[in-house]
């Protein structure tokens, strides 16, 4: 760095340092020729901008290349260029002490010196070479949204009003930073010919809603344009900026091309055999046949399939889904799911064939999102680093990425918040949600949508307030112009009507009314709802028998166990399953049965416990479970049974619960053909089931006269998780009278009779009814309160803007994740000491039962643990250190402080997981 100064900002500001320093300006263009390389090569995305903004897509490029060089011109300012002195002094030795302090972020800051320097003269018509017939005062107001977008490249807009610059820039700061901005428009705008912008005000509008993708694209594009894999320090103080843009343009193009983030081409289109060749040619079912035939009406495309469980909805959908990117209506698509276990089974499922959906040759990337993808070892051993992926494919041969298994490109897996940019992705509803949060780079996730079909599952599982964020969601997607595919067993009228008016007002047509009560049902948005009928293998009639007390339900299962039969207990809490756990087990123990023929399954035991408990519940009562490993078992569960999981029990037991939830129950026993030792009939064997399906209901009987605590006086703690008992009485009433029901001829009829208006019920249920309406709207509101709003443009507004991982995306109770430790060697180590160990003993409680660590009265076990909390994956941020000591064979105990820092006494092992002191009377037995 020797030598004098010269008058241009790249000698007097650093823009990156490690040690070294990197200069700003030359970091700027590193940020504008990614931008700029990615949209070259990213033609929806540019051609849809371009259109919507009504510019040719040359000068939109041009343009917008020349505000991501301005991203950062807040690092101008002194206050920030002093956070390294010692590098501030070298390149500006004559400064002396700085002496401006501002607090103000630099992102902020460059908003603040859009408003106050760089607008007023393009007013006056500096740089963007506007015609004179376009009105400038008009189109500015638009460009303002461009520079909060590119200005507000750390994941959240800038303030639009971040105080006086004179607190920030010194002197000499200004000039600088305006002689750097006329070089840049010499440089990248200096051969436009005059543009004109015909219509003014829906440039204005355009560059407001799409603002929130343009932001995606300055995250996107400052991420990889600062990443010194790609990006080498250039300190040269006589480097002129036409000289570097070259080199600048050379390294961004290996940036896009290796981290992954461009499309890939798509397949041609292929017949439904070619896409799933392990379903015989005349196997697809009926909504799978229909998915195949029907004509794709122009532009995107919303799909409602609404089918039993096991008709092929998954299929019907990813064929859809290729059907739409063989048309070159879509890049990829994202699979969303209800919960972290059903998108693991979805990520393995699309493994098998999502390397169909695209062309031979290519290099597509498929990712598992959601919180805890690091622990499964398929997702773990598919990252490859970015320049590994040739060498990887090649093995795959002619076939290209089918061969390949699952893959991803190791910097598209580095960060949920990158996920979604792959090419294909399986994950919760949640990361998608969090696109249309006041959640920091909410931007980068949408625009990781942009051009993917959306596929959401289990629709009908959304409480009011996912289901507004899913509108909502759905609302940003179809402006955007994407494509989406629900799918649902069972969808009341109303959910769906509130999906399509949402899509409607997104595209900004009418919304189209659902007419057709028919079941099954395929909904072609805006075109037609086409009946479907259903594959004869899953219709089925399903008897519903009521019992009324623990006593009774406890002899069915015992006497089911002593027949060799499996069987399931699927109960509304924890707390409920944890109670007959223990009563059962104790039961057993009185019979001679082996403890070990009892499990225990809910969300309240370690990531580690709760996979181990999984995947053998899977294996054992899956589809191939081997007779004898099913035969005598039986496990007790709470909702997490509920869906999504291939389980077959031949006795099935549920807690009352409201009719989707008691249909979808109903879909975890008989499930697969099986004969009368349990094995499972081959596809040869055209034999029925050896078993005849009855679901047996434990709840009260719906008598006329019901009081107000008619649910709540046999299912005390359930009452909280269903309140709705209106609802509740009309199940229990609906299948009493019905003795139980067929699918699919009954199901539009059961769930419009319970959800609908219209059926009767005793009065003293009404309240229920009324508060939880009032609930709902209240959920509702806050869903529109925490969302964005896409005509508002990227800016902030409401609350503070807020990690990711406090984002809610689900209303209810706090939460607290506990990370359970035991003491070894004079250490706090995880429960589960092993690769993730920390991630793999966590546990959530909520929040009003475990707020904070309570302090251990050993001076020596109190220090371990503050050090230990230092080392957790968030140092403690967001989660809390759970000491734990020996109680017995293989179980622990714990104290926490509640929301009121009083002391709760806890208890885990591992065949009943995490206890509270109310809940240890009846489980304490169960320790083994």
């Amino acid at each position: 760095m020797d030598g004098k100064p010269q008058d241009i900002a790249a000698v007097h500001y650093w823009g990156k340092t490690r040690p070294a320093w990197h200069l700003l300006p030359c970091h700027c263009l590193d940020v504008a020729a990614t931008g700029r390389e990615y949209l070259l090569r990213h033609h929806r995305l540019r051609r849809c901008l371009a259109a919507a903004l009504g510019l040719p897509e040359p000068v939109f490029l041009a343009w917008f290349t020349f505000f991501l060089a301005l991203h950062d011109l807040g690092k101008f300012a002194q206050s920030f260029q002093a956070r390294r002195t010692d590098v501030l002094l070298r390149l500006q030795p004559g400064l002396g002490a700085p002496t401006k302090t501002s607090p103000e972020r630099h992102d902020s800051l460059g908003y603040g010196f859009w408003n106050e320097c760089l607008r007023p003269r393009l007013r006056n018509g500096d740089w963007l070479k506007l015609g004179p017939e376009t009105p400038r005062n008009r189109v500015v107001p638009g460009l303002d949204h461009w520079a909060a977008a590119v200005t507000g490249h750390h994941g959240l807009p800038p303030k639009q009003e971040p105080g006086s610059l004179v607190d920030a820039f010194a002197d000499a700061d200004r000039p600088a930073a305006l002689a750097f901005v006329d070089e840049v428009a010499n440089l990248l705008l200096g051969e436009l010919e005059p543009v004109v912008i015909a219509d003014a005000e829906a440039f204005r509008v355009a560059s407001k809603r799409l603002s929130w993708w343009l932001a995606g694209i300055a995250v996107l594009a400052d991420w990889l344009g600062s990443n010194t894999r790609w990006f080498d320090f250039c300190d040269d103080p006589g480097l002129k900026l036409a000289r570097y843009w070259p080199r600048a343009c050379r390294q961004a193009a290996a940036a896009v091309s290796e981290s992954g983030v461009l499309p890939v081409a798509s397949a041609a289109s292929r017949a439904f055999g070619e896409l799933f060749p392990s379903i015989p040619p005349a196997g697809a079912s009926p909504l799978q046949q229909l998915a195949a035939d029907l004509d794709l009406a122009t532009g995107p495309q919303l799909f409602v399939l609404e089918d039993v469980t096991g008709a092929g909805k998954t299929e019907a959908a990813l064929l859809l889904a290729h059907r739409l990117m063989a048309a070159d209506r879509a890049d990829g698509l994202y699979f969303a799911l209800p919960t972290m276990a059903t998108a693991g089974a979805m990520y393995a499922r699309l493994g098998e064939v999502y390397g169909r959906l695209f062309a031979s040759g290519t290099r597509p990337s498929i990712v598992l999102a959601h919180g805890m993808r690091d622990l499964d070892p398929r997702f773990r051993q598919s990252l490859l680093s970015p320049g590994a992926p040739e060498d990887d494919y090649a093995d795959a041969g002619a076939e290209g990425p089918e061969a390949a298994g699952l893959r991803c490109n190791a910097w598209l897996a580095d960060s949920r918040k990158k996920a979604l940019l792959a090419q294909v992705g399986a994950g919760t509803l949640d990361q998608g949600l969090l696109g249309i949060l006041q959640a920091r780079h909410q931007s980068l996730r949408l625009l990781g949508l942009f051009g993917k079909v959306l596929v959401c599952d289990e629709v009908h599982a959304s409480d009011p307030y996912v289901h507004e964020l899913l509108c909502i969601l759905l609302h940003f997607h179809a402006a955007a112009g994407g494509s989406a595919i629900l799918l649902s067993a069972t969808l009341p009228t109303k959910m769906r009507a509130g999906l399509l008016e949402a899509w409607a007002r997104g595209r900004g047509d009418a919304p189209m009314r659902p007419c057709q009560h028919a079941y099954p049902l395929l909904t072609q948005a805006g075109v037609a709802e086409l009946p479907v009928a259903t594959r004869p293998d899953v219709a089925r009639q399903v008897r519903v028998c009521r019992l009324d007390s623990i006593d009774a339900v406890l002899d069915l299962l015992l006497r089911a166990a002593e027949a060799g039969h499996c069987a399931c207990w699927i109960r509304n809490t924890v707390g409920d399953a944890c109670a007959a756990h223990a009563l059962l087990a104790a039961a057993m123990a009185g019979r001679g049965q082996p403890a070990e023929s009892l499990t225990l399954f809910h969300a309240r035991f370690t990531v580690a416990d709760r996979q181990r408990i999984e995947t053998d519940v899977v294996a054992r009562f899956g589809r191939n479970g081997d007779p004898a490993g099913r035969r005598g078992r039986i496990v007790i569960g709470s909702q997490v049974l509920e869906q999504s999981l291939d389980v077959d029990f031949d006795v099935l037991v549920s807690d009352l619960a409201p009719i989707d939830a008691l249909i979808q129950r109903a879909g975890r026993m008989c499930r697969h053909r099986r004969d009368a030792s349990g094995a499972v009939r081959t596809d040869d064997d055209p034999r029925p089931d050896a078993r005849v399906p009855c679901l047996w209901v434990h709840g009260p009987a719906p008598v006329a006269d019901a009081g107000a605590d008619w649910y709540r006086a046999m299912f005390r703690g359930a009452a909280a998780v269903y309140p709705n008992h209106r609802q509740l009485w009309l199940t229990a009433a609906e299948l009493e009278r019905r003795g139980g029901f067929a699918m699919p001829d009954d199901a539009r009829a059961l769930i419009e009779t319970v959800f609908g208006d219209d059926a009767e019920a005793p009065a003293a249920l009404d309240r229920s009814d009324i508060n939880t309406d009032g609930e709902r709207h209240a959920a509702t509101a806050m869903a529109q309160f925490n969302a964005l709003q896409l005509d508002a443009g990227y800016q902030r507004s409401g609350s503070q803007w807020a990690d990711d991982s406090v984002t809610p995306t689900r209303l209810g109770d706090a939460e607290t994740v506990l990370r359970l430790a035991v003491y070894v060697d004079g250490d706090w180590r995880p429960l589960h000491d092993e690769a993730q160990g920390w991630e793999r003993s966590q546990v959530r409680l909520r929040q009003r039962h475990a707020r904070r660590r309570a302090p251990l009265s050993d001076p020596m076990l109190e220090t371990a643990a503050v050090s230990a909390e230092f080392r957790l994956p968030d140092r403690g941020k967001w989660s809390v250190l759970l000491p734990l000591f020996p109680d017995g064979e293989a179980c622990w105990r714990a104290t926490v402080l509640d929301a009121n820092d009083q002391p709760c006494t806890l208890r885990y092992g591992p065949r009943f997981g995490l206890l509270r002191e109310q809940e240890q009377n009846v489980s304490k037995e169960s320790c083994p």
